[in-house]
Protein backbone atom coordinates (compact mmCIF):
# COMPACT_ATOMS: atom_id res chain seq x y z
CA UNK A 1 0.00 0.00 0.00
CA UNK A 2 2.86 2.37 0.77
CA UNK A 3 4.43 1.78 -2.63
CA UNK A 4 1.07 2.29 -4.33
CA UNK A 5 0.52 5.58 -2.51
CA UNK A 6 3.95 6.85 -3.50
CA UNK A 7 3.25 5.91 -7.11
CA UNK A 8 -0.02 7.83 -7.12
CA UNK A 9 1.65 10.91 -5.62
CA UNK A 10 4.42 10.82 -8.22
CA UNK A 11 1.90 10.52 -11.01
CA UNK A 12 -0.03 13.51 -9.72
CA UNK A 13 3.17 15.54 -9.44
CA UNK A 14 4.13 14.75 -13.02
CA UNK A 15 0.80 15.86 -14.53
CA UNK A 16 1.30 19.64 -14.02
CA UNK A 17 4.84 19.40 -15.38
CA UNK A 18 3.63 17.59 -18.51
CA UNK A 19 0.92 20.20 -19.01
CA UNK A 20 3.48 22.99 -18.60
CA UNK A 21 5.65 21.43 -21.27
CA UNK A 22 2.65 21.19 -23.66
CA UNK A 23 1.40 24.74 -23.03
CA UNK A 24 2.92 26.01 -26.29
CA UNK A 25 0.44 23.82 -28.18
CA UNK A 26 -2.42 25.31 -26.18
CA UNK A 27 -1.10 28.82 -26.83
CA UNK A 28 -0.94 28.15 -30.58
CA UNK A 29 -4.52 26.88 -30.47
CA UNK A 30 -5.65 30.04 -28.67
CA UNK A 31 -3.76 32.25 -31.16
CA UNK A 32 -5.81 30.80 -34.00
CA UNK A 33 -9.17 31.59 -32.40
CA UNK A 34 -11.18 34.57 -33.66
CA UNK A 35 -11.28 37.34 -31.06
CA UNK A 36 -12.80 40.75 -30.48
CA UNK A 37 -10.47 43.20 -28.77
CA UNK A 38 -10.38 46.91 -28.11
CA UNK A 39 -7.13 48.19 -26.67
CA UNK A 40 -5.96 51.71 -25.96
CA UNK A 41 -3.08 52.20 -23.58
CA UNK A 42 0.64 51.89 -23.04
CA UNK A 43 2.34 48.66 -24.09
CA UNK A 44 2.58 46.98 -20.64
CA UNK A 45 -1.13 47.66 -20.01
CA UNK A 46 -2.12 46.35 -23.45
CA UNK A 47 -0.07 43.17 -22.90
CA UNK A 48 -1.86 42.60 -19.59
CA UNK A 49 -5.31 43.26 -21.09
CA UNK A 50 -4.70 40.79 -23.93
CA UNK A 51 -3.58 38.23 -21.35
CA UNK A 52 -6.65 38.82 -19.19
CA UNK A 53 -9.15 38.65 -22.07
CA UNK A 54 -7.67 35.76 -24.05
CA UNK A 55 -5.87 33.71 -21.36
CA UNK A 56 -2.73 33.87 -23.54
CA UNK A 57 0.20 35.12 -21.42
CA UNK A 58 1.95 38.03 -23.17
CA UNK A 59 5.45 39.03 -22.03
CA UNK A 60 7.71 41.77 -23.36
CA UNK A 61 11.46 41.43 -23.91
CA UNK A 62 13.29 44.17 -21.99
CA UNK A 63 15.12 45.17 -25.19
CA UNK A 64 11.78 46.31 -26.62
CA UNK A 65 11.49 49.14 -24.10
CA UNK A 66 15.09 50.17 -24.75
CA UNK A 67 14.55 50.45 -28.51
CA UNK A 68 11.09 51.99 -28.86
CA UNK A 69 10.97 55.81 -29.01
CA UNK A 70 8.79 56.08 -25.90
CA UNK A 71 9.90 52.97 -24.02
CA UNK A 72 7.23 51.65 -21.66
CA UNK A 73 5.05 54.66 -22.48
CA UNK A 74 4.56 53.47 -26.08
CA UNK A 75 0.82 53.67 -26.75
CA UNK A 76 -1.20 51.13 -28.72
CA UNK A 77 -4.73 51.76 -29.93
CA UNK A 78 -6.48 49.05 -31.93
CA UNK A 79 -9.88 47.48 -32.52
CA UNK A 80 -9.85 43.82 -33.53
CA UNK A 81 -12.94 42.16 -35.00
CA UNK A 82 -13.31 38.90 -36.94
CA UNK A 83 -9.57 38.27 -36.76
CA UNK A 84 -7.55 35.61 -35.02
CA UNK A 85 -5.40 36.66 -32.11
CA UNK A 86 -2.34 35.70 -34.19
CA UNK A 87 -3.39 38.10 -36.97
CA UNK A 88 -4.08 40.86 -34.45
CA UNK A 89 -0.72 40.47 -32.73
CA UNK A 90 1.07 40.34 -36.08
CA UNK A 91 -0.41 43.66 -37.17
CA UNK A 92 0.07 45.41 -33.82
CA UNK A 93 3.69 44.32 -33.43
CA UNK A 94 4.65 45.13 -37.03
CA UNK A 95 3.54 48.72 -36.45
CA UNK A 96 6.18 48.94 -33.72
CA UNK A 97 9.01 47.13 -35.48
CA UNK A 98 8.39 44.09 -33.29
CA UNK A 99 7.70 40.41 -33.74
CA UNK A 100 6.54 37.68 -31.37
CA UNK A 101 7.71 34.21 -30.45
CA UNK A 102 5.57 31.43 -29.00
CA UNK A 103 7.41 30.00 -26.02
CA UNK A 104 6.69 27.15 -23.63
CA UNK A 105 4.76 29.36 -21.24
CA UNK A 106 3.95 32.61 -23.04
CA UNK A 107 4.01 34.69 -26.20
CA UNK A 108 7.04 36.96 -26.02
CA UNK A 109 7.20 40.28 -27.87
CA UNK A 110 10.69 40.88 -29.30
CA UNK A 111 12.40 43.44 -31.56
CA UNK A 112 12.62 42.63 -35.24
CA UNK A 113 16.26 41.82 -36.14
CA UNK A 114 16.74 45.15 -37.95
CA UNK A 115 15.42 47.09 -34.95
CA UNK A 116 17.73 45.18 -32.59
CA UNK A 117 20.68 46.00 -34.85
CA UNK A 118 19.91 49.71 -34.60
CA UNK A 119 21.38 49.72 -31.08
CA UNK A 120 19.47 52.85 -29.93
CA UNK A 121 15.93 54.18 -29.62
CA UNK A 122 14.26 54.23 -33.01
CA UNK A 123 12.55 57.30 -34.41
CA UNK A 124 8.95 57.32 -35.66
CA UNK A 125 10.25 57.41 -39.24
CA UNK A 126 12.44 54.37 -38.66
CA UNK A 127 9.56 52.36 -37.16
CA UNK A 128 7.42 53.25 -40.14
CA UNK A 129 10.23 52.20 -42.50
CA UNK A 130 10.33 48.78 -40.82
CA UNK A 131 6.54 48.47 -41.10
CA UNK A 132 6.62 49.44 -44.76
CA UNK A 133 9.41 47.00 -45.59
CA UNK A 134 7.62 44.19 -43.76
CA UNK A 135 4.31 44.92 -45.53
CA UNK A 136 5.40 45.26 -49.16
CA UNK A 137 6.23 42.18 -51.27
CA UNK A 138 9.66 42.24 -52.90
CA UNK A 139 8.48 40.66 -56.16
CA UNK A 140 11.93 39.89 -57.57
CA UNK A 141 10.73 37.19 -59.93
CA UNK A 142 13.94 35.24 -59.33
CA UNK A 143 15.24 33.10 -56.48
CA UNK A 144 18.94 33.81 -57.05
CA UNK A 145 20.36 37.30 -57.33
CA UNK A 146 23.64 38.97 -56.43
CA UNK A 147 24.13 41.39 -53.58
CA UNK A 148 24.33 44.30 -56.00
CA UNK A 149 21.19 43.22 -57.85
CA UNK A 150 19.23 42.86 -54.62
CA UNK A 151 20.34 46.24 -53.27
CA UNK A 152 19.45 47.97 -56.55
CA UNK A 153 16.07 46.18 -56.69
CA UNK A 154 15.21 47.28 -53.14
CA UNK A 155 16.21 50.86 -53.93
CA UNK A 156 14.01 50.89 -57.04
CA UNK A 157 11.13 49.34 -55.11
CA UNK A 158 11.34 52.01 -52.42
CA UNK A 159 11.45 54.78 -55.03
CA UNK A 160 8.13 53.57 -56.43
CA UNK A 161 6.32 53.32 -53.09
CA UNK A 162 3.92 56.03 -52.03
CA UNK A 163 3.84 56.67 -48.30
CA UNK A 164 0.20 57.21 -47.36
CA UNK A 165 0.95 58.92 -44.05
CA UNK A 166 3.26 61.47 -45.67
CA UNK A 167 3.43 61.65 -49.51
CA UNK A 168 6.61 63.72 -49.25
CA UNK A 169 8.36 61.01 -47.27
CA UNK A 170 10.63 58.78 -49.36
CA UNK A 171 13.03 56.02 -48.33
CA UNK A 172 16.20 55.01 -50.18
CA UNK A 173 19.02 52.49 -49.82
CA UNK A 174 22.44 53.65 -48.65
CA UNK A 175 24.94 50.97 -49.69
CA UNK A 176 28.34 51.03 -47.99
CA UNK A 177 30.09 47.85 -49.16
CA UNK A 178 33.66 48.89 -48.31
CA UNK A 179 36.09 46.07 -49.03
CA UNK A 180 34.25 43.45 -46.93
CA UNK A 181 31.10 42.97 -49.01
CA UNK A 182 31.37 41.19 -52.34
CA UNK A 183 28.76 42.78 -54.67
CA UNK A 184 28.68 39.70 -56.92
CA UNK A 185 28.08 37.21 -54.08
CA UNK A 186 24.83 35.25 -54.66
CA UNK A 187 21.81 35.61 -52.37
CA UNK A 188 18.86 33.22 -52.15
CA UNK A 189 15.59 35.14 -51.82
CA UNK A 190 12.24 33.36 -51.36
CA UNK A 191 9.76 34.26 -54.12
CA UNK A 192 7.10 35.35 -51.60
CA UNK A 193 9.51 37.46 -49.51
CA UNK A 194 8.65 40.96 -48.38
CA UNK A 195 11.25 43.69 -48.82
CA UNK A 196 12.36 43.12 -45.21
CA UNK A 197 12.50 39.37 -45.81
CA UNK A 198 14.67 39.86 -48.89
CA UNK A 199 17.06 42.07 -46.91
CA UNK A 200 17.19 39.43 -44.16
CA UNK A 201 18.26 36.92 -46.83
CA UNK A 202 21.15 39.29 -47.50
CA UNK A 203 22.09 39.15 -43.81
CA UNK A 204 21.74 35.37 -43.77
CA UNK A 205 23.79 34.54 -46.87
CA UNK A 206 26.51 37.20 -46.87
CA UNK A 207 28.72 39.34 -44.63
CA UNK A 208 26.34 42.28 -45.14
CA UNK A 209 23.54 43.41 -42.87
CA UNK A 210 21.01 46.25 -42.76
CA UNK A 211 19.05 48.57 -40.50
CA UNK A 212 16.94 51.74 -40.85
CA UNK A 213 18.58 55.11 -40.22
CA UNK A 214 16.35 58.13 -40.69
CA UNK A 215 14.93 57.85 -44.18
CA UNK A 216 17.72 55.54 -45.34
CA UNK A 217 17.95 51.77 -45.35
CA UNK A 218 21.63 51.27 -44.62
CA UNK A 219 23.45 48.19 -45.94
CA UNK A 220 26.90 47.73 -44.39
CA UNK A 221 29.40 45.00 -43.50
CA UNK A 222 28.40 43.12 -40.35
CA UNK A 223 31.65 44.14 -38.61
CA UNK A 224 30.78 47.82 -39.09
CA UNK A 225 27.32 47.31 -37.61
CA UNK A 226 28.78 45.45 -34.60
CA UNK A 227 31.21 48.32 -34.01
CA UNK A 228 28.19 50.62 -33.87
CA UNK A 229 26.47 48.42 -31.30
CA UNK A 230 29.61 48.29 -29.17
CA UNK A 231 29.31 52.07 -28.84
CA UNK A 232 26.21 51.55 -26.74
CA UNK A 233 26.76 53.03 -23.29
CA UNK A 234 25.85 51.71 -19.88
CA UNK A 235 26.31 52.54 -16.23
CA UNK A 236 27.14 49.54 -14.10
CA UNK A 237 29.16 48.73 -11.00
CA UNK A 238 31.10 45.49 -10.97
CA UNK A 239 32.68 44.88 -7.59
CA UNK A 240 34.65 41.65 -7.46
CA UNK A 241 32.38 40.08 -10.10
CA UNK A 242 33.32 36.87 -11.87
CA UNK A 243 34.93 37.66 -15.24
CA UNK A 244 32.55 35.38 -17.17
CA UNK A 245 29.53 37.15 -15.63
CA UNK A 246 30.93 40.57 -16.53
CA UNK A 247 31.33 39.49 -20.16
CA UNK A 248 27.76 38.18 -20.19
CA UNK A 249 26.41 41.54 -18.99
CA UNK A 250 28.42 43.41 -21.64
CA UNK A 251 27.26 41.04 -24.38
CA UNK A 252 23.61 41.53 -23.43
CA UNK A 253 24.03 45.31 -23.13
CA UNK A 254 25.46 45.57 -26.65
CA UNK A 255 23.13 42.99 -28.17
CA UNK A 256 26.19 41.29 -29.65
CA UNK A 257 27.17 37.65 -29.26
CA UNK A 258 30.49 37.06 -27.48
CA UNK A 259 32.39 33.83 -28.12
CA UNK A 260 35.49 32.69 -26.24
CA UNK A 261 38.60 30.86 -27.31
CA UNK A 262 38.61 27.45 -25.56
CA UNK A 263 40.54 27.73 -22.30
CA UNK A 264 40.82 31.53 -22.51
CA UNK A 265 39.33 32.17 -19.06
CA UNK A 266 41.37 29.37 -17.47
CA UNK A 267 44.59 31.07 -18.61
CA UNK A 268 43.66 34.33 -16.88
CA UNK A 269 45.68 34.47 -13.63
CA UNK A 270 43.39 33.63 -10.67
CA UNK A 271 43.88 37.06 -9.08
CA UNK A 272 42.44 38.71 -12.24
CA UNK A 273 39.31 36.56 -12.59
CA UNK A 274 37.33 38.84 -10.28
CA UNK A 275 36.65 42.23 -11.88
CA UNK A 276 36.12 45.56 -10.15
CA UNK A 277 34.93 48.05 -12.72
CA UNK A 278 32.71 51.11 -12.33
CA UNK A 279 31.14 52.19 -15.63
CA UNK A 280 29.52 55.62 -15.77
CA UNK A 281 27.88 56.09 -19.17
CA UNK A 282 30.81 54.20 -20.71
CA UNK A 283 30.68 52.29 -23.98
CA UNK A 284 30.77 48.51 -24.08
CA UNK A 285 33.92 48.72 -26.18
CA UNK A 286 35.63 50.89 -23.56
CA UNK A 287 34.78 48.28 -20.94
CA UNK A 288 36.29 45.56 -23.15
CA UNK A 289 39.45 47.64 -23.53
CA UNK A 290 39.69 48.06 -19.75
CA UNK A 291 39.25 44.34 -19.20
CA UNK A 292 41.91 43.62 -21.80
CA UNK A 293 44.39 45.81 -19.92
CA UNK A 294 43.89 43.85 -16.70
CA UNK A 295 43.26 40.26 -17.75
CA UNK A 296 45.10 39.90 -21.05
CA UNK A 297 41.85 38.95 -22.81
CA UNK A 298 42.01 40.49 -26.26
CA UNK A 299 39.13 40.63 -28.73
CA UNK A 300 38.47 40.89 -32.43
CA UNK A 301 35.25 41.86 -34.23
CA UNK A 302 33.97 39.26 -36.68
CA UNK A 303 30.77 39.03 -38.76
CA UNK A 304 29.33 36.66 -36.15
CA UNK A 305 30.10 38.93 -33.18
CA UNK A 306 32.99 39.54 -30.79
CA UNK A 307 35.60 36.80 -30.43
CA UNK A 308 37.70 36.92 -27.26
CA UNK A 309 41.02 35.16 -26.95
CA UNK A 310 43.77 35.10 -24.37
CA UNK A 311 47.05 36.67 -25.41
CA UNK A 312 48.74 35.18 -22.34
CA UNK A 313 50.48 31.85 -22.99
CA UNK A 314 49.71 28.84 -20.84
CA UNK A 315 51.70 29.29 -17.61
CA UNK A 316 52.70 25.60 -17.62
CA UNK A 317 54.50 26.06 -20.92
CA UNK A 318 56.55 29.09 -19.77
CA UNK A 319 60.09 28.40 -18.53
CA UNK A 320 60.62 29.53 -14.91
CA UNK A 321 63.07 32.22 -16.03
CA UNK A 322 60.36 33.87 -18.13
CA UNK A 323 57.43 33.56 -15.73
CA UNK A 324 55.49 36.82 -15.24
CA UNK A 325 56.89 39.17 -12.65
CA UNK A 326 55.08 39.06 -9.28
CA UNK A 327 52.51 41.74 -8.53
CA UNK A 328 53.83 44.55 -6.35
CA UNK A 329 50.54 46.37 -5.74
CA UNK A 330 47.34 47.78 -7.26
CA UNK A 331 46.34 51.20 -8.55
CA UNK A 332 42.68 52.28 -8.90
CA UNK A 333 41.95 54.75 -11.71
CA UNK A 334 39.24 57.42 -11.75
CA UNK A 335 36.91 55.23 -13.82
CA UNK A 336 37.08 52.46 -11.21
CA UNK A 337 39.38 50.11 -13.12
CA UNK A 338 42.03 48.47 -10.98
CA UNK A 339 45.52 48.08 -12.49
CA UNK A 340 47.92 45.51 -11.13
CA UNK A 341 51.49 46.79 -10.90
CA UNK A 342 54.17 44.19 -11.55
CA UNK A 343 57.49 44.45 -9.79
CA UNK A 344 59.54 44.53 -13.00
CA UNK A 345 57.56 47.51 -14.34
CA UNK A 346 58.22 49.84 -11.37
CA UNK A 347 60.88 52.55 -11.87
CA UNK A 348 63.59 52.48 -9.16
CA UNK A 349 62.46 55.71 -7.49
CA UNK A 350 58.82 54.58 -7.33
CA UNK A 351 59.89 51.21 -5.94
CA UNK A 352 61.99 52.95 -3.26
CA UNK A 353 59.11 55.23 -2.27
CA UNK A 354 56.64 52.33 -2.22
CA UNK A 355 59.00 50.33 -0.01
CA UNK A 356 59.30 53.33 2.33
CA UNK A 357 55.50 53.59 2.63
CA UNK A 358 55.23 49.86 3.14
CA UNK A 359 57.69 49.95 6.07
CA UNK A 360 55.74 52.84 7.59
CA UNK A 361 52.56 50.80 7.42
CA UNK A 362 54.32 47.82 9.02
CA UNK A 363 55.43 50.09 11.86
CA UNK A 364 51.86 51.34 12.37
CA UNK A 365 50.51 47.80 12.50
CA UNK A 366 53.14 46.72 15.02
CA UNK A 367 52.17 49.62 17.26
CA UNK A 368 48.54 48.48 17.05
CA UNK A 369 49.65 44.97 18.02
CA UNK A 370 51.48 46.42 20.98
CA UNK A 371 48.52 48.55 22.08
CA UNK A 372 46.20 45.54 21.89
CA UNK A 373 48.77 43.38 23.74
CA UNK A 374 48.81 40.94 20.89
CA UNK A 375 51.62 38.38 21.21
CA UNK A 376 52.58 36.90 17.84
CA UNK A 377 53.53 33.24 17.64
CA UNK A 378 56.11 33.98 14.97
CA UNK A 379 58.88 36.54 14.75
CA UNK A 380 59.57 38.83 11.79
CA UNK A 381 62.20 37.54 9.37
CA UNK A 382 63.87 40.95 9.36
CA UNK A 383 64.47 43.36 12.19
CA UNK A 384 61.68 45.96 12.35
CA UNK A 385 62.65 49.42 11.27
CA UNK A 386 62.56 51.58 14.39
CA UNK A 387 62.58 54.97 12.75
CA UNK A 388 61.84 55.60 9.08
Amino acid sequence: MRLLSIGIVLALLLVPRARAQDSSALINEALDKVVTLRVDGVLPQVAKKVTDETAVPITVDQRVYELLPWGEQTNIKATVQNQTLRQALTEMTRRLGLTFEVGAQSVKLEPQPALARLGRRATVQELYALYLLDSEPMGLGADHVTVRQLVDAVDQKLAGLKVKEDPKLAFAVEFRPGDKIKPEQPVNVPRNATIAGALESLAKDTDATWYPWGTNIVVVPKEDQIVMQLRKTLSWRFHGEDLAQVLTVLSQAAGVEFSLEPGALQRVPPEFRKITLFLDNASVRQALDDIRGVTGLDYVIKPEGVYLWNQNPDAKSIPPATQPSPIFGTLQLDNGIVLFLRDKDLPPDIREYAEHKKQQEYKRLRQMMKDEQFVPQTQPTTKPAEDL
